[in-house]
């Protein structure tokens, strides 16, 4: 759940998801992706007469534009498409600068934002993207391809915590729940499934891959139907008939599912992060306990995810975008940590068998033309 305020030090006049109070007086808005957490203020009439009188704009992917203009087609026409492969000027008050998006990973739409104006600085915004991908991103050189340098990364810190230190890639996590899903919808036509998931969004991508490999929508609630069917690529992945097997918040919550699911036999699938700490993944990706399988799936980085990019990026200064009272002095002392402002010098360890320098060199030898593959939002070779 985002804490971010909206506000960036090193550049004035923006604000990035958040649409509230003192953020009324931006001169320009960046939205990363459609999850409410990042969307405060947006639906309010006062940020629509904001943008209507003072001509200003929100500036967003395609997949979000779209979304916002089914949401609240008043603001449509304040409403700008980033190119996601080339950068964007922005003109303020203080001067222009220039913002380029980046796939982010985490859903349909999601991006990362570069701001280039006297510094440099990145918002990742929720994001989830292999480390190895990482030096890919033709955003983060020059024109000479020599690496920028960002003053500032705003970082996702959902689980900058080093007991979250490795996720499994989200392919073998779906892959585990397809296997789940297929192996009991197939012993009988009474036998359901009831997906339950740990937020109320979060998941677009793993219905779509559900969809895709079980051949069977999901039945959601009319709330979630309504958000779901704003998104172009779930148009067949969701649906409001109870005619399917496969459930997931078509109850009278979110975390429940329809009544028409009490005379048949539902296996439970729980689907999470927050669960499945590092010691818990020492005995696979996913646990059963009666009639309930616990799996793990994350859309945000693990803790050696975060670190990889910021070790490539070197900032001066990390911000944290997810802070916590319980969490927080943990999450700060590890951002310490790891841009070297305290703690011992300790041996780093190695996460990949190409090291950065290897890694970087052969991005070089092959030129930094944008990969499709890169460019999908997750790649969906790189998870």
């Amino acid at each position: 759940m985002s804490t971010f305020g909206g506000t960036l030090a090193e550049i004035p006049g923006i604000s990035v998801d958040r649409f509230d109070g003192a953020n009324l007086d931006s001169e320009a808005f960046f939205l990363s992706h459609c999850h409410t957490d990042h969307m405060k203020g947006l639906e309010a009439p006062e940020f629509h007469e904001k943008l209507a009188q003072n001509r200003r704009f929100l500036y967003l992917s395609h997949v979000s534009a779209e979304i916002v203009r089914r949401m609240f087609p008043k603001i449509g026409d304040n409403l700008i498409e980033l190119d996601m492969r080339s950068p964007t000027s922005v003109f303020l008050q203080s001067g222009a600068i220039s913002v380029t998006p980046i796939p982010a990973g985490h859903c349909p739409g999601s991006i990362m934002f570069l701001f280039e104006a006297q510094v440099n600085v990145l918002y990742t915004g929720d994001y989830r993207i292999n480390p190895r991908d990482i030096p890919k991103f033709t955003a983060f050189y020059d024109s000479l391809n020599a690496k920028k340098r960002i003053e500032a990364v705003y970082l996702d810190t959902t689980f900058f915590l080093k007991s979250y230190a490795k996720f499994p890639p989200r392919a073998e996590s779906l892959e585990e729940i397809c296997s789940i899903i297929s192996d009991w919808i197939s012993r009988s036509d009474k036998h359901v499934i009831g997906l339950d998931t740990s937020a109320k969004y979060g998941y677009e991508y793993l219905f779509i891959e559900i969809y895709k490999q079980i051949k069977m929508p999901i039945h959601v609630n009319d709330e979630i139907y309504e958000f779901y069917s704003r998104v172009p690529e779930m148009d067949r992945a969701v649906t409001r008939s109870k005619d399917t097997r496969i459930h997931s918040a078509c109850g009278t919550t979110y975390r429940t599912v329809c009544p028409n699911t009490v005379h048949y036999n539902v296996k439970v699938v729980k689907v999470s992060a927050f669960r499945w700490k590092s010691e818990s993944l020492q005995n696979g990706i996913s646990e059963k306990t009666h009639n309930t399988h616990f799996v793990c799936y994350s859309t945000h980085a693990s803790f050696e995810e975060g670190v990889e990019l910021v070790k490539f990026l070197e900032p001066r200064k990390v911000e944290a975008n997810v802070l916590h009272r319980e969490t927080a002095e943990e999450i700060l002392r590890n951002i310490r940590e790891c841009l070297g402002e305290e703690g011992p010098k300790t041996k780093k360890v190695k996460l990949f068998e190409a090291d950065e320098e290897e890694r970087v060199r052969e991005v070089g030898e092959r030129g930094f033309g944008e990969l499709s593959s890169i460019l999908d939002s997750p790649p969906r070779k790189y998870t």
